[in-house]
């Protein structure tokens, strides 16, 4: 019997531990994401019709509003929050403004797809050519930001790097608003950087 207790409490101590470690993982708003380089596939660069990878790392995410999404490889994934990405893709913020990156975690795929996504990640590069997409072999990302599995977290960075919104999961219709109203003060804080005197009224669109 106290054997079994013992075990129990270990459990029970160990699910704790682990419940207070998800809560102070997450990203912060206002605070420098942490640092990520991926060199294994990496960055999808299309020269002509032929696509190449390269290392690629987030020390580069600056000068403008930057939109991340991190997902699974996964096609529930993938939907997840698809409502955002459709609405920034048909708003009327100039693509020129704000920059999306992509990175599919290969390491969180459905055994035997792998090869599959790498050939949905190709044909997307050749179609959104302007957009980056990251390719992460072995799940680093998910790993350094404390993502949940089988998931997509939406980050958006400010023209400093800082972050200014971060969900891990299926945004609400209320954090769909709140995200674009911050990638359109984002670009409003990059067009007062190029032509002083302008600036965006954002109020507290950062803060919940």
């Amino acid at each position: 019997m106290p054997e079994r207790i013992a075990r129990v409490l270990a459990a029970l101590a160990l699910a704790l531990a682990s419940g207070v470690a998800a809560d102070v993982s997450a990203l912060e708003t206002g605070e420098s994401l942490p640092a990520l380089r991926i060199e294994e596939l990496g960055e999808l660069q299309l020269a002509g019709e032929t696509i190449r990878f390269a290392p690629w790392q987030s020390g580069a995410l600056t000068g403008k509003v930057q939109v991340l999404q991190y997902l699974a490889a996964r096609m529930s994934a993938k939907s997840l929050n698809e409502p955002f990405t459709d609405a920034l893709r048909d708003s009327d913020i100039p693509i020129g403004r704000y920059h999306l990156t992509t990175i599919v975690n290969l390491d969180d795929a459905l055994i035997g797809t792998r090869g599959m996504v790498l050939s949905e990640l190709e044909s997307n590069k050749k179609r959104y050519f302007r957009s980056s997409i990251v390719a992460d072999a072995h799940g680093l990302g998910r790993e350094a930001w404390q993502l949940s599995p089988k998931s997509s977290a939406i980050i958006i960075l400010g023209p400093d790097g800082s972050v200014r919104f971060f969900r891990d999961g299926p945004l609400s219709t209320a954090d769909i608003a709140q995200a674009m109203q911050l990638v359109r003060c984002g670009a409003g804080e990059q067009l007062a950087l190029l032509e002083p005197g302008l600036h965006a009224d954002c109020g507290a669109a950062g803060t919940r």
